[in-house]
């Protein structure tokens, strides 16, 4: 499992996959204080998520925690399927993918990210954002026809 800060940087910067975190046992996240936690209630509701922030009721007071979801390499390419695709298909398009050059760089995936869940990232975002990572945010793709 990835846990470096260039990885928590790139989970934490794509909102499209924060925003459908539903936590489930077994999931690891960063939580306001930066530490790496992993979510190990079996009681879905013992906090409250929506949209990357833990909301609990304490003393009447609402307290609102900015919750940062870190995808395993499985649910990374659980997230990359594509309905009525078949799985090996999805994946060989993730191995052709990592043959191509990333972005400007004339380097592929497999040597720019150090990690498969980085990697995995990198293809969901692109795959299905047009987003591609220039070691601080992600970057729309430009349309080309």
């Amino acid at each position: 499992m990835d846990k470096s800060d260039e990885y928590i940087r790139m989970c934490a910067t794509a909102e499209e996959l924060q925003c459908h975190w539903q936590p489930a046992y077994g999931d690891f996240y960063v939580d306001a204080e930066s530490q790496i936690r992993c979510w190990i209630s079996r009681d879905p509701y013992p906090v409250r998520i929506k949209r990357g922030f833990s909301i609990c009721v304490k003393d009447s007071v609402i307290h609102l925690s900015k919750f940062t979801w870190l995808p395993r390499q499985n649910q990374l390419i659980e997230m990359a399927q594509i309905p009525g695709r078949r799985y090996e298909s999805i994946v060989q398009d993730f191995f052709d993918w990592t043959r191509q050059p990333y972005r400007s760089s004339s380097k592929t995936p497999g040597k720019l990210f150090r990690s498969m869940e980085k990697i995995w990232l990198a293809f969901i975002m692109q795959q299905k954002y047009r987003k591609q990572w220039d070691e601080s945010s992600w970057i729309r793709e430009p349309y080309s026809a």
